[in-house]
């Protein structure tokens, strides 16, 4: 078996990027914006809960396609649904746990940067599971894979010839098809990032428009690339159309972290005059008082001298 070594290299960069780069996120967050590591561990949480609901609910709505209860639609409108309910189911799903997780966060929630540390965390979950159990994985298996060992074990030859097949082909791809999912998770954790700020706007302003266009949006991103995907677009023009996406996710994120530092800004600045009235009015207080206390001591002479007079 002839190992493609640039593949080989492209497929570790992507792990790097998978398992690395979120890490390296979440320290950042918690060292330079003081995020508590408890909003990066609520990340996690709603990743695995919207999962662990999402998967089943999936599940059962395509139970009721193929028994009949939804009718099927027209073949030519398949591709588009399909795309449509992926992205919606996701969006519902992550987006309510995102929600959840923030209104038990509370106080811990409020400042923005807490925002940028769920959505690592939330994305970040992501990105390693699928780091670690679908490409790191994959790479063990074609790895390691001992044709001998599997005969000696009582697998047919027919299958061990099947699964040799099946990894000479994957040596065969060209050595960037390594980098896909190291990009696409790229892309996907800026999204979930800027998915995570939507949904604290919501929470903290109390608005539930910024909700609703966290869904929307998380929809649009998944609907996209499924009915690419459907349509047989390859990976790096798919890839391509999700690198709009990433622009996009990266100056939005971008633009609510201003804003929000204007306002602190703002609010600052409003306590800082707030606190220099108050010190005007407690050093006006005092001007009155030590006028009193003067106006006190020249009465007590008038009438000393008086007395003695």
């Amino acid at each position: 078996m002839t190992i493609n070594v640039g593949l080989l290299i492209a497929y570790i960069v992507s792990l790097i990027l998978m398992i690395g780069l979120p890490i390296a996120l979440a320290v950042f967050v918690t060292r330079r914006f003081k995020v508590s590591w408890w909003v990066i561990l609520a990340g996690f949480i709603t990743f695995v809960v919207s999962q662990a609901l999402r998967i089943p609910a999936s599940s059962g709505l395509n139970a009721l396609f193929a028994n009949g209860t939804i009718p099927t639609p027209p073949d030519a409108w398949i591709p588009f649904l399909n795309a449509i309910i992926a992205g919606l189911m996701a969006g519902f799903f992550e987006e309510t746990c995102r929600y959840v997780g923030f209104r038990i966060l509370k106080k811990k929630a409020k400042p923005y940067p807490s925002a940028l540390g769920l959505g690592v965390g939330h994305g970040g979950t992501e990105a390693i599971l699928l780091g670690v159990l679908g490409t790191g994985a994959t790479l063990v298996s074609v790895l390691f894979y001992n044709a001998a060992d599997q005969i000696a074990k009582g697998t047919s030859t027919d299958q061990v010839s099947y699964v040799l097949a099946q990894i000479a082909q994957f040596w065969a791809a060209p050595w960037h098809f390594g980098l896909l999912p190291g990009v696409e998770r790229v892309i996907a954790l800026s999204a979930q990032i800027l998915l995570s700020v939507l949904v604290w706007k919501a929470v903290v302003n109390r608005q539930a428009l910024w909700f609703l266009l966290a869904i929307l949006y998380h929809t649009v991103i998944d609907a996209v690339s499924v009915y690419l995907a459907q349509l047989n677009w390859s990976y790096w023009a798919i890839e391509g159309v999700l690198a709009i996406f990433l622009v996009v996710n990266i100056y939005l994120i971008y633009y609510f972290w201003k804003e929000e530092s204007e306002k602190e800004d703002e609010e600052e600045d409003e306590e800082d005059d707030d606190s220099e009235e108050d010190d005007d009015e407690e050093d006006e207080e005092d001007d009155d008082a030590e006028a009193a206390e003067e106006a006190e001591i020249v009465e007590d002479k008038e009438d000393s001298q008086e007395e003695s007079s």
